[in-house]
């Protein structure tokens, strides 16, 4: 089974997006609150996916936490979609730059998210 790792701060999100994964996608999803947990649980997880919030709480936000996955060796091939409200140009081009497979855009189609993990799967 695919296993997917959401990391995003706002719980409402957060439980419709399990939802949403665990009953459309079928995928086994899992979650974390910031960036060092989902940091932490990526290494410790190995997802096949992961989905990632740009703004989040603490000192590791969503492009920090995506710079620490691409610098370590078990964890530089996992796919990492950007799932955020920020969605102009030079956000887009942060979370690329910072290692991001592809951005998406709150709200995001749910179409459009599960070709994004799909396509993406390795």
């Amino acid at each position: 089974m695919t296993k997917i790792l959401y990391v995003e701060d706002y719980e409402p999100q957060r439980d419709f997006m399990v939802w949403l994964l665990e009953r459309y996608g079928g995928y086994e999803v899992d979650v974390a609150c910031n960036g060092e947990e989902g940091v932490k649980k990526v290494r410790e997880w190995h997802p096949d996916v992961v989905l990632m919030d740009v703004r989040l709480p603490g000192q590791t936000d969503g492009l920090v936490a995506i710079r620490q996955l691409r610098n370590g060796p078990d964890t530089v091939d996992i796919p990492i979609i950007v799932v955020s409200a920020w969605g102009g140009f030079e956000h887009k081009q942060q979370a690329l730059k910072a290692g991001a497979d592809v951005h998406l855009t709150k709200p995001v189609p749910i179409d459009e998210l599960f070709v994004a993990i799909n396509h993406h799967l390795r």
